[in-house]
């Protein structure tokens, strides 16, 4: 729930921006030169809200010899492209970003519509082959935002519109072209999305390149024009794959969403434990071990500062005893810190006890045969304040985090605790089977949508990264909510709107089963006394039963707090329910863990986790930033405005 929250702010924060631009208008003209080049004249309308330094404009260069120049302009008003020369015209100040492949035009705007010119000439942009000319080119790539009423007109070098002209257009935006017009080519888009790539093949005669050598490559007219009309095909066919799609994705989520609320929710196993565990018994509560409590509450999935349960389970098996004892003088120095706490001595032999007890007790009774409990708490405020300390306590919490992760490593192979409490083998199925289901699946929306063979390979190489580690590291199921977070984001890359919506709620569906998915099941005896315990932790949390003077109802339910975790919430409310103040009082009644003693106990547990204040870092600049080259150079580029 946690990545999906995370996901949704990303989403969220990525739209919110009070400034705002819009690129209302973009008219193109194309000339073909008889050596091969492209000259082209562009004439882009804006409309901003806010403060802007300037336009971008991304010009790639792709399998062409390069851009021999490109200039912008402050246009005329009222006149269309066609109707003026750039001589006489405002020439704007350009700055070329070769790592985004981006112009930056140097034009402020605040709060108006504008309009900039372009004009720039791509180095043998044409190729002559022995039977046909050929001009492949992506005119409108990398943009930041949607273009709006796209049109460009393609010139051959002769002008003659009526040249025997093929023109194929792979726009997954929707574009359409036509020939024969008043220009070889013309295109228009109503809306041309950000995500899309005007990708134009025009094929026409080779004599038009004159001043250009033929290419060497043998290709012929009729297998560039078989490429190009596959390619065509493939592109009609994108609305009715995606349908079928579509409706394969609708079952997916169905059966994600039933299945997330079938085994999390209403799973028979789950509802007989609940209408079960009114079953379980006071007494048979009272007398499960100490640990076992805890274990079972948290689903096998420790805290840090329930190393005490584990302490209290060989009190109640008679292998430690336990008393109140002064606390040590540094915090009898702290005026917020306990005066009291409890030393645990062992008796008899560890050798007598399971692998999980001998190494609770190798761990804290390494150096003798009593342990105190506000030995494992961390620094003082005043300890803090010397950086001595703080070092001693870094490498105590270091030893202290390593110390217990062997402990519950081990506890999780030990008997009962291994056989009530276990490793969901569901999951050893789920993570390959969910990788492999939304691996295929992408790769066939990519191909659906008409992506570049480039775009499949990336999803397939990134994703099928991702997959791999989702499941080699299935017993880790945020890897596989990892993986499902890189399927949201590589689907919101697909052009074809319905195809990404459908597929996009499939992956929110599969994060939610993923993540409700539980690491670890337990028992259908434990499963009863889970929800008892969740019970009971419910009721200590409001301070317990009415007092009744009873010392040791009194001292089992001060142990369950501690083992439940809500000692905190459990004094309070425990006094408001006795005005007097008697409960748990180590005058009033003869327990172990009165009230102080309690509060000593919650305050080791809140501090043992130690993580040391870092030293500032210094305000001096190294001198070492990067320019962009293009002002806004370091923002990825693309078509719009910085």
């Amino acid at each position: 729930m946690l990545a999906l929250g995370t996901l949704l702010l990303a989403i969220v924060t990525a739209g919110c921006d009070k400034d705002a631009y819009s690129m209302d208008r973009v008219d193109s003209k194309a000339y073909i030169t008889p050596d091969g080049d492209l000259y082209v004249e562009e004439l882009f309308t804006y409309t901003f809200k806010g403060d802007y330094e300037g336009v971008t404009r991304a010009v790639s260069p792709g399998e062409h010899d390069g851009i021999e120049f490109f200039e912008a302009y402050v246009p005329p008003e009222g006149k269309k492209l066609g109707e003026f020369s750039y001589e006489h015209l405002e020439r704007l100040k350009t700055e070329w970003n070769g790592e985004n492949e981006t112009y930056y035009v140097y034009d402020a705007a605040k709060d108006e519509t504008k309009r900039v010119y372009y004009r720039y000439r791509i180095d043998k942009a044409a190729v002559r082959y022995s039977d046909v000319g050929q001009l492949d080119w992506r005119f409108f790539k990398n943009n930041k935002q949607e273009l709006h009423h796209v049109t460009l007109d393609v010139f051959l070098p002769s002008g003659d519109g009526k040249a025997d002209v093929h023109a194929y257009l792979l726009d997954r935006s929707g574009g359409t072209v036509t020939t024969g017009g008043e220009s070889a080519v013309h295109y228009e888009n109503p809306v041309l999305s950000e995500r899309g790539d005007a990708h134009l093949s025009i094929f026409f005669p080779q004599e038009q390149l004159s001043q250009m050598t033929a290419s060497e490559k043998k290709v012929s007219a009729s297998e560039l024009l078989q490429k190009e009309q596959k390619a065509e095909a493939r592109l009609k066919a994108r609305d009715a794959k995606m349908r079928q799609a579509g409706n394969v994705l609708r079952v997916l989520t169905a059966v994600a969403l039933l299945g997330a609320l079938m085994y999390n929710v209403l799973s028979v196993r789950t509802l007989s434990a609940w209408f079960g565990h009114r079953s379980v018994t006071k007494r048979e509560l009272e007398e499960l071990d100490p640990l076992m409590k805890t274990y079972v509450l948290r689903k096998g999935k420790l805290k840090s500062q329930d190393f005490i349960a584990g302490l209290l389970s060989l009190r109640s098996r008679g292998h430690v005893t336990v008393k109140e004892v002064q606390a040590s003088k540094r915090f009898l120095e702290e005026p917020t810190a306990p005066d009291a706490t409890l030393e645990f001595t062992l008796q008899g032999k560890a050798e007598q006890l399971n692998a999980a007890d001998r190494q609770l007790i190798h761990w804290l009774f390494a150096e003798k045969r009593a342990f105190r409990l506000d030995s494992v708490a961390f620094p003082t405020f005043k300890e803090k304040q010397d950086q001595k300390q703080i070092m001693k306590y870094r490498l105590l919490a270091a030893k202290h985090a390593k110390n217990f992760q062997q402990w519950c490593s081990i506890l999780a192979k030990t008997e009962p605790y291994a056989r009530e409490v276990r490793f969901n083998g569901l999951l050893k199925l789920l993570a390959p089977l969910t990788v492999i289901v939304h691996y295929g699946l992408l790769l066939y929306l990519f191909y659906a949508d008409a992506a570049s063979a480039a775009a499949i390979l990336t999803v397939a190489v990134l994703i099928g990264i991702a997959g791999i580690f989702a499941c080699v590291k299935y017993k880790n199921k945020w890897w596989l909510v990892a993986y499902l977070t890189g399927c949201f984001f590589a689907g919101a890359q697909l052009t074809h709107e319905q195809g990404m919506d459908a597929y996009l709620i499939f992956v929110l569906s599969s994060l939610l089963f993923a993540a409700l998915m539980p690491r670890t099941i337990l028992s259908t005896e434990m499963m009863k006394y889970r929800f008892a315990l969740k019970k009971s932790k419910k009721r200590l949390a409001k301070g317990g039963d009415a007092p009744t003077g009873d010392a040791a109802a009194a001292e089992r339910d001060a142990e369950d707090a501690v083992l439940l975790g809500v000692v905190p919430k459990y004094l309070k409310n425990m006094e408001k329910k006795d005005a007097a103040g008697t409960v748990l009082s180590a005058a009033a009644l003869p327990v172990l863990l009165h009230a102080e003693l309690l509060s000593s106990l919650a305050y080791t547990q809140s501090h043992l986790n130690f993580i040391p204040p870092r030293p500032p870092y210094s305000s001096v600049d190294s001198g070492g930033g990067y320019d962009g080259g293009g002002g806004g150079g370091g923002d990825g580029g693309g078509t719009g405005a910085f």
